[in-house]
């Protein structure tokens, strides 16, 4: 074979790009390298393969540089020499300056990022979102398309891609590439089609097989009734309308979603303002014949309200999606033809809001609704002699708008509904199947029975506005008081004649027909499943989060440090709120010649029974305090021309600078914001935001509720109320004690500082009330939250631990603590009152004295030889057992006003962290007795090392645990050998050296 014809069975010369290109490979060669090239990929020896070389390099016109190379414009024809490829995708950025084309979509975001002004799409890490990924799609399709493209080189200069116009006439078919580069292009594929299953098996709905054990979803009936839906379909069914700027406006929707936020909020209202306790006890039944002795309580605020009412919202947007015509599969539901009029009035009403014809109150159809219902339901007849006077002085209560009245009656429609065969045949029970699902499966045990407390609540809400609606045509007709004791007047109306009802029945009728268990309605459903719910629940431990490693760190989530770092967090805080207190408050910082008056402790009284509105411990005639705190810190600034300039401006018409007056406040602000969390941290068992938020320093009007006490002492803040309060109407009594450095600075704040503040906030800010919270809203009107308690949480930890705590996870993080190093009769329970077995096993004598009396110990402590000084509904015993958490608690975080405490109690009985030391201690002693003195010498200053004078002899008496030790030694004899050598040996403890 010639040199031609050798030449050519490998290269083909491309004239137009003046390019030798590999025949087999399919992409050009650089003339310098084709001896590297065919013993690399064709495997061809060193001397044929620069005889090739030689060859090619001497065919007219091959460029030799890279840099004089032309890459082809885009939209050329395809060179038939080079693969054509269909997966290009070409950047729209920028079309006039930029011709890039990738053939991934990786490929093609690193592009943006580097040469769009780092503009890219999905930055962020983990799986977005269903909306987000909508957006990144849509996002992807505006900046790039696909296009056929090729490329001369394979790699480095020249190898980027150009666009080629393609047809099936007009060059060489799209071919995989060979070897590696085919194999890629199958890895791509495979993982495009596994991604295609793992999306199906994602986002639609698909049965388990048999032998999956899954009670809950049996129960509820899900899978059945959802089997092959999309679930990002129906998530997006239950939306929010026009929160996503993408998708087309639905003012239809949008109308009913207010609506029903409207109708949940002037329900409740009326419930708090227009009913009294016998209806709302009848609201609140879930049996027909049930006593209960808690009425139907409202939310907290407007805004739990409106969150409250959102699966109900999202309800009605899931009618209002899948009864209008649309393309996704949805499932399938029937309405009854009462809930068909009904919704029919809804939409008819919603369109004439979004004309803006539809805004009137609501009481054109009040005579229709009530016809309505006689047929089911009688009308109590009200006294129309009432004194007008008296009518008048009734205060306005919100009417509903029509829009809200028809959203009432279809709600009233759906929970009317009775299930005969299957839940499933209820439109109310399919629309409450969607709220279960998730993007990522279903809601648990965990997370549905929330939901379904807050539908039933609403709906108890709405069935008493719904009441109020119906009797309302009739409260000015004539009414008999006495007709339940005479007999029918001779001119009474024929026995056939209605007698109207009034609230009260209309609720208690509704309750019994589809409120109630026994009724076969929708709400015996969610009330059956929420029980159901709650029972797995309860009986389903949570997942752990808190690991320890070594003795003493503990790890939670991402969060991990000692309990060294712990304590010197809790110091430092502490420190720092008084030097806050002391130096910013109350002005001694140093300058001033009268220090601080000492809270005199073993003076203070308080008396728990004392109710009158204002008062506290402060004003117990037993106690003596050394100064007059009503007016000490107002002399102290007025004694002292610096600070008096500070705060006086004259000319002004109370005499004070009020910029001065405000940042005194912001002090005072921060102060309170750091003792929270000292308290928090340093008082036991860490008490939930509301509760601590409900902390009062003085007794109320309302209930003489204080929350602040002097116990022996201590300071001891007893909290009433705890989350489940609007729910079952009962008070936990919770006590938790501070340390004495903590309970110092509440006392200064209380004795000294909050007098003068409040002086000062009457007069600058004129307030005619003063709030007897511990925390009370800022005088710039901010309020505390939990929100606020849970930023102000995280900046502590993050000042003293480097790390942020919330305060879920730090109750989780101090129960973890406790569990691991207090006694199990002070341990923190995870619930307050939980019964304590091992404090039964200790004090079991005072147990079998009280049952000897014929009492439980219970009993005993509620009724039997109570001390005058006990708070009501608290025991002796149950407040010994907070006060012995407590301490142990402070001890634990090393205060020594706790440790000091000890010497009182000597037949107390060890903690385990206290048990813990004193065996590490004692194993030290042990292992020291056991050492050779001389040889720890030679490890520790070398093998030459030799004791000198009486060191020797000093060393083996200390190691031996003799005491006291006296070693007499001139200077430079080596005295400090006696204690280092042994702390040199045994690591681990502390040792205390005093010089002089």
């Amino acid at each position: 074979m010639s040199a031609e014809e050798v030449e050519n069975q490998y290269f083909e010369h491309l004239a137009e790009y003046q390019v030798a290109v590999c025949r087999e490979c399919r992409y050009a060669v650089w003339p310098d390298q084709i001896e590297g090239h065919l013993q690399k990929r064709h495997k061809q020896p060193q001397k044929k393969a620069k005889a090739i070389g030689d060859a090619v390099r001497g065919w007219a016109d091959l460029l030799p540089y890279p840099s004089e190379l032309e890459i082809p414009s885009h939209g050329v024809d395809p060179i038939p020499q080079l693969p054509v490829y269909d997966d290009g995708l070409r950047c729209l950025l920028d079309t006039e300056r930029c011709q890039h084309i990738a053939r991934t979509v990786d490929s093609i975001k690193v592009h943006w990022r580097q040469c769009h002004n780092r503009w890219s799409v999905g930055k962020r890490r983990g799986r977005p979102n269903r909306t987000r990924e909508k957006a990144l799609q849509a996002q992807l399709g505006d900046g790039c398309k696909r296009v056929y493209c090729q490329r001369l080189f394979g790699s480095r200069r020249g190898s980027q891609y150009f666009e080629v116009h393609h047809t099936p006439d007009s060059g060489p078919q799209p071919v995989p590439t060979e070897g590696e580069a085919a194999w890629a292009r199958v890895g791509e594929e495979m993982a495009k089609t596994w991604a295609n299953v793992e999306n199906r098996a994602r986002t639609t709905i698909q049965d388990g097989e048999k032998d999956e054990a899954a009670p809950w979803l049996e129960r509820t009936g899900w899978l059945p009734y959802l089997n092959k839906l999309d679930r990002p379909e129906l998530l997006a069914s239950i939306e929010e309308p026009n929160i996503d700027p993408e998708k087309d406006e639905e003012p239809v929707e949008a109308a009913i979603w207010n609506a029903m936020d409207g109708l949940a909020r002037v329900s409740q209202a009326s419930v708090v303002g227009r009913t009294g306790i016998f209806v709302r006890m009848e609201a609140i039944r879930t049996e027909k014949h049930q006593t209960r002795y808690t009425p139907l309580q409202a939310y907290m605020d407007e805004k739990s309200i409106k969150e409250r009412s959102r699966p109900w919202k999202q309800m009605l947007m899931f009618f209002a999606r899948t009864q209008r015509e649309h393309r996704w599969k949805s499932p399938k539901y029937r309405f009854t033809h009462q809930q068909r009029e009904a919704w029919e009035a809804l939409i008819e009403q919603a369109e004439r809001d979004v004309g803006g014809t539809g805004m009137e109150v609501a009481d054109e159809d009040q005579d229709e609704d009530g016809e309505e219902e006689e047929d089911e339901m009688m009308i109590d007849e009200l006294d129309d002699e009432q004194d007008p006077s008296e009518r008048d002085k009734e205060p306005e209560h919100a009417k509903l708008r029509p829009i809200e009245k028809a959203c009432l009656d279809f709600c009233i429609a759906l929970l009317k509904q009775t299930i005969r065969r299957k839940e499933y045949d209820c439109a109310l029970v399919c629309a409450l199947a969607v709220l279960g699902v998730k993007e990522d499966g279903w809601k648990d045990a965990e997370l549905y029975p929330p939901i379904l407390s807050s539908v039933i609540k609403i709906t108890r809400f709405m069935v008493v506005q719904h009441a109020l609606e119906l009797s309302e045509p009739f409260e000015e007709e004539l009414f008999d008081d006495d007709s339940a004791y005479g007999g029918s007047d001779s001119g009474s109306s024929s026995p056939n004649r209605h007698r109207p009802k009034g609230c009260l029945e209309f609720v208690q009728h509704m309750m019994d027909r589809f409120m109630v268990r026994g009724s076969h309605s929708p709400m015996q459903w969610m009330l059956d499943l929420r029980t159901y719910g709650l029972k797995v629940h309860f009986n389903t431990t949570a997942r752990g989060n808190v690991e320890w490693m070594g003795r003493d760190e503990l790890l939670y989530k991402n969060v991990h440090f000692t309990m060294a770092q712990f304590r010197s967090m809790v110091h430092g805080m502490q420190a720092e709120s008084k030097r806050l207190l002391l130096e910013e408050l109350l002005f001694c910082n140093g300058q001033t010649a009268d220090p601080v008056p000492q809270v005199p402790w073993e003076q203070l009284r308080d008396n728990p029974t004392d109710d009158r509105p204002g008062w506290n411990f402060l004003q117990d005639q037993r106690t003596r305090m050394p100064v007059d705190g009503e007016r000490w810190l107002f002399e102290r600034v007025g004694q002292d021309a610096t600070m008096r300039e500070r705060f006086i401006k004259p000319g002004t018409r109370s005499g004070i600078d009020r910029n001065e007056v405000e940042r005194y406040m912001d002090r005072v602000v921060a102060f309170r914001e750091k003792l929270l969390a000292l308290i928090h941290m340093t008082a036991g068992q860490p008490a939930r935001a509301t509760e601590i938020l409900s902390v009062r320093h003085s007794n109320t009007i309302k209930g003489g509720h204080r929350n602040i006490f002097i116990e022996d002492g201590m300071v001891v803040f007893v909290t009433r109320y705890h989350k489940g309060y609007a729910v079952s109407g009962d008070v936990k009594i919770i006590h938790r004690y501070l340390p004495r450095e903590v309970g110092e600075l509440l006392v200064w704040y209380l004795w000294l500082v909050l007098p003068f503040q409040q002086r000062l906030e009457a007069m600058v800010w004129e307030k005619e009330a003063i709030s007897s919270h511990l925390w009370p809203a800022d005088p710039n009107g901010r309020k505390w939250t939990s929100e606020r308690v849970r930023e102000t949480l995280k900046r502590e930890s993050r000042i003293g631990l480097k790390q942020e705590l919330t305060i879920a996870a730090y109750r989780e993080i101090a129960i973890g603590i406790s569990r691991r190093f207090l006694r199990g009769s002070t341990a923190f329970a995870a619930e307050e009152g939980e019964d304590n077995e091992e404090w039964k096993e200790e004090n079991m004598a005072a147990i079998i004295q009280d049952e000897q009396s014929g009492h439980t110990a219970h009993v005993a402590g509620m009724v039997y030889a109570r001390g005058i000084m006990e708070q009501a509904g608290v025991t002796a015993d149950r407040r010994q057992l907070f006060r012995n958490s407590s301490t142990d608690w402070h001890r634990f975080l090393g205060f020594q006003s706790a440790v000091d405490a000890v010497a009182d109690s000597k037949k107390r009985k060890k903690a385990p962290f206290e048990s813990e030391a004193d065996e590490a201690r004692i194993e030290r002693l042990e292992r020291l007795r056991k050492m050779d003195p001389a040889a720890q010498l030679q490890r520790m200053k070398g093998k030459k090392a030799k004791f000198r004078g009486v060191q020797k002899e000093a060393i083996e008496a200390i190691i031996a645990g003799e005491s006291p030790v006296v070693a007499v030694m001139p200077t430079g004899a080596g005295k400090s050998m006696l204690f280092m050598l042994p702390a040199w040996a045994e690591q681990g403890g502390t040792t205390v050296v005093v010089v002089p």
